[in-house]
């Protein structure tokens, strides 16, 4: 059997030895030639949807050719394979978010799957898969136990092979990686269509220390990293999907038959530039707001279990605030670079029609191409083509300020 024969069935799931393997693709090449190239060599991005490239809810090769990473492989003239999905997508990304169900790519269904393409790449460079959350990109080899299955579990399949995360990284020997996972730590509790906000969706601080900790020493002991950025967990709660109580409140004076309770005004200060207010996430509230432009009158009451009150909303903001200190500390103690996503978000949300603090209802002409804004996707929850880009930019810039190196600019 040759080496490449090896390869293919290894991306198929195949259990194999790999220790030979890919060495006829993967240490030909010379590194990048410009100042601190060689560091990227190989490069290795771990995470989730974000860095697979979800958008609008689905995933394909289209979309993830705009993904931030593959956008800085580009850059740094190094070899990147992903785990590439045919078009339409797995499932394809909605066109229409307004429709019941959402209008697809192609008029598909939110169980459609394109899978693979074929031929599989003889290894992977971006290893994220939508879903994931920071234990399951480990695996019980690594003194963690698995998480209950879900429904994400296959893209870790279809994209994996059904290995993990850190077993296909340790394929590639990385000689530079990027991680940017714990946003499904938290991102479950606005998404929760039973019970959003509530603790159980909000992985404990104490214990998201205790799993990125383990998976920063996993990457470590492959022996080969020679640098690596870390980036932190976003803010949830700044994300459209869910906007705030006062901005259903401000909406209403022009939807008359469409009534806001005052319990949707609360908040509270947390510091001099943070606030937590009641949240409203799409799922509910866009149902209402339908109704009544439709004439049906309908009353948002923010003591309902789909709204985010303010002390579910203090533990999401307190919990990631801390998830980042974690992360902060693990990229200090390697001497990596931190890099904080919250700012690029911040920034983009004093740009006017960036991001939509409410969503562009129909007949709004923005209700099709950017409901939430042309920062974000049509889901209002991963990041637009745009949006990746400025994240590929930022690492590019923050990575050549921390180790000099000479990445050329993104395009």
């Amino acid at each position: 059997m040759t080496v490449r024969r090896v390869c293919l069935l290894a991306g198929l799931g195949v259990s194999l030895a790999t220790a030979g393997c890919h060495q006829d693709d993967l240490f030909t090449p010379l590194p990048p030639q410009y100042t601190g190239g060689a560091m990227f060599a190989r490069y290795v991005s771990f995470g989730n949807s974000v860095t697979a490239g979800f958008q609008s809810f689905g995933l394909n090769d289209s979309l993830q050719r705009l993904a931030y990473p593959v956008l800085l492989a580009r850059a740094m003239g190094t070899q990147f394979y992903y785990p590439s999905l045919n078009n339409p997508g797995c499932p394809p990304p909605i066109t229409v978010i307004f429709t019941s169900p959402p209008t697809r790519l192609g008029g598909a269904s939110d169980t459609s799957c394109a899978l693979r393409s074929v031929p599989l790449p003889p290894y992977l460079n971006n290893v994220a898969f939508p879903g994931a959350d920071v234990l399951e990109v480990l695996n019980s080899n690594y003194g963690q136990p698995q998480p209950p299955a879900s429904a994400t579990d296959a893209y870790k399949l279809f994209l994996l092979g059904g290995r993990s995360e850190l077993q296909r990284a340790r394929e590639v020997l990385p000689t530079f990686v990027t991680v940017w996972v714990g946003n499904n730590d938290v991102l479950s509790a606005i998404l929760d269509t039973g019970d959003a906000g509530q603790a159980a969706d909000v992985t404990p601080p104490a214990v998201f220390a205790t799993r990125y900790n383990a998976l920063m020493d996993s990457i470590t002991s492959f022996g080969s990293v020679q640098g690596g950025a870390l980036i932190g967990v976003v803010q949830v709660t700044g994300a459209p999907y869910v906007s705030q109580g006062r901005a259903y409140a401000a909406a209403s004076a022009s939807i008359p038959t469409m009534t806001v309770l005052p319990n949707c005004l609360a908040f509270q200060q947390l510091t001099a530039t943070d606030t937590a207010f009641v949240y409203v996430p799409f799922h509910y509230g866009a149902p209402i707001v339908a109704r009544a432009a439709a004439g049906v009158p309908d009353t948002l009451d923010c003591s309902n279990p789909h709204v985010i009150s303010v002390p579910e909303a203090v533990n999401m903001i307190s919990s990631v605030a801390q998830y980042n200190v974690v992360i902060q500390q693990a990229a200090m103690a390697r001497d990596w670079l931190y890099l904080d996503p919250n700012l690029l978000l911040q920034a983009l949300a004093a740009t006017p029609g960036a991001i939509r603090p409410f969503p562009a209802f129909p007949p709004d002409p923005n209700s099709t191409a950017a409901p939430f804004g042309t920062a974000l996707s049509r889901d209002g929850v991963h990041p637009s083509a745009s949006t990746q880009k400025l994240i590929a930019q930022s690492l590019q810039q923050a990575i050549n300020a921390k180790y000099g190196s000479a990445i050329p600019a993104v395009p």
